[in-house]
């Protein structure tokens, strides 16, 4: 995908913190560049969502700013919210880019916030959950998102694994690729853990296909779905999603539903007396 904006002058602190992970010693200019594509993403949400300002930002996993520094450069009024399981990247972004510290928690659920956000972002989350993690993710977000605020985050789709299906080293190396892929193309998601993450952790490596999230998203009467672009980010999809209360009827069903992924609901009776007060 060509860069959708020029950024090209925007004075992005370049600083790296000592022991950044997800900086390539033999491509250090990568990560520059992904943090750039997902501010650019981030933008073109905002022209899709008719949202000239984002005055308070959530940025869940920030790492060690990664994205966050670009979102800091194009976004200098804002107040960031900088949220990690690793509280050196947290307390990095916290004082190099003036941000609010959260350090995070396995379960979502028992996070905190003050208030709720314009705009959540979150690169490369759900790309690791196994299923209930990754649902009870998503309603932590439309939790957290404003009245008329913006959720972007990523997936792994039909890009990833096609590459893992083509043999594409360096794609995961520690998981039972067999086992994942088969389960993905059964149900369209599937999910192993790293062989590197103990039970308790439970860190791996989630696959899910447009159909499925479109399938579980459409639960959400609160969310209308801006946009879902294939190979967006590196190798991820993203996903552009907008809030508004009561948009739609429920008749694909309700978030409580997504545990289970069920078929639509819309040939329920019970449903549909509910909604035409039968």
């Amino acid at each position: 995908m060509p860069p959708l904006y020029d950024f090209s002058q925007l004075p992005v602190d370049r600083t790296l913190a000592p022991g950044d992970g997800m900086v390539s010693p033999e491509n250090p200019e990568q990560y520059f560049e992904l943090g750039r594509r997902a501010l650019e993403l981030i933008h073109f949400s905002a022209e899709l969502c008719d949202k000239p300002h984002y005055p308070d930002i959530l940025d869940l996993p920030c790492g060690h700013g990664r994205v966050l520094r670009w979102l800091r450069a194009h976004y200098g009024y804002a107040n960031i919210t900088a949220c990690d399981l690793d509280r050196g990247g947290v307390d990095f972004c916290a004082a190099q880019f003036g941000t609010k510290p959260i350090y995070s928690k396995p379960d979502l659920s028992q996070l905190s916030f003050q208030s709720q956000f314009d705009l959540i972002w979150v690169g490369s989350l759900v790309t690791h959950l196994r299923r209930d993690r990754w649902l009870a993710t998503l309603d932590c977000l439309v939790k957290w998102t404003r009245e008329f605020g913006v959720i972007v985050f990523t997936t792994q789709g039909r890009n990833v694994s096609s590459l893992l299906v083509r043999g594409r080293r360096h794609v995961a190396e520690d998981i039972d690729k067999p086992a994942l892929l088969e389960e993905y193309a059964r149900t369209g998601f599937a999910y192993q853990r790293y062989a590197s993450s103990n039970a308790e952790e439970d860190y791996g490596l989630a696959l899910s296909s447009p159909e499925w999230v479109m399938r579980t998203l459409q639960r959400y009467p609160d969310i209308i779905v801006r946009a879902y672009l294939e190979e967006a980010w590196g190798t991820q999809d993203v996903v552009i999603l907008y809030k508004k209360s009561g948009h739609y009827e429920p008749l694909l069903g309700v978030p409580e539903m997504n545990a289970a992924v069920a078929p639509a609901a819309a040939g329920t009776p019970g449903l549909l007396r509910k909604l035409f007060g039968r």
